[in-house]
């Protein structure tokens, strides 16, 4: 069952936020601006400078409107460290006047790298961290369930709790939204099935998330369940 029809809202884009069960994932240090200008794609973490063992974000000059409503817009920088060493800096863009969101990510390191992640869920833990960007897509074989991309689609951080969760959710929506006589019910009501048995921890799954930009990473405490294939550069040059 492919769930493309991926379509996030320019004013009021979803997404899946991590379950209270997470906040031992780390400890972030923000930086907020409302007079701002977009980050110059991956030169500004050249300018991160150490201080007292943390990063000292620079300062946005810059003023940067709302492409909705020309309106001056908020720019929340926040520093995470992932469990395997490496740190990511999370760039929330929010305009109060009209809701546009616009999230991004940029690697301090060597994290997001292209290819494809393959993360084995077997013992009903679903805290592992999903950072989805705007070319990642999501695969459970073992309910039959992708969820591709769209044009317009905005960097994603969740887990595997709020992965389970969107699915089930547009399942749900396509069950409501189908004839249940047609052939098409009975192949989502089937998925939604599996689905709940994986969400109970009596069904092991795979979580397969592909990226061949680079966008995309999957950062969990058990490195032993997850396996990454480093995009060919025939893949890449597609």
């Amino acid at each position: 069952m492919n769930l493309s029809n991926e379509k996030p809202n320019s004013s009021h884009p979803s997404s899946s936020q991590p379950s209270s069960k997470d906040s031992s994932f780390a400890k972030p240090t923000s930086s907020t601006s409302s007079n701002s200008s977009k980050p110059k794609s991956l030169q500004e973490k050249i300018d991160l400078k150490r201080k007292n063992g943390q990063y000292e974000l620079p300062p946005i000059e810059k003023d940067i409107r709302c492409p909705v409503c020309n309106k001056e817009v908020e720019i929340t920088r926040t520093l995470y460290s992932l469990p395997d060493g490496d740190e990511v800096i999370i760039f929330v863009i929010l305009c109060e006047h009209c809701g546009y969101r616009k999230a991004d990510t940029i690697p301090v390191y060597t994290a997001f790298k292209p290819g494809k992640y393959q993360l084995t869920v077997d013992d009903g833990d679903f805290t592992s961290k999903i950072f989805r960007g705007a070319t990642g897509n999501l695969e459970i074989p073992e309910i039959g369930v992708t969820i591709e991309r769209g044009p317009a689609a905005n960097f994603d951080f969740t887990n595997i709790e709020g992965i389970l969760l969107k699915m089930e959710k547009q399942i749900q929506f396509f069950l409501q939204t189908t004839p249940a006589d047609t052939h098409e019910w009975e192949q989502a009501n089937e998925a939604l099935k599996r689905l709940l048995a994986c969400k109970e921890g009596s069904k092991p799954f795979t979580v397969i998330l592909t990226d061949f930009e680079g966008g995309s990473y999957i950062s969990t405490t058990n490195p032993a369940k997850l396996v990454f294939e480093k995009a060919k550069k025939k893949m890449m040059d597609i």
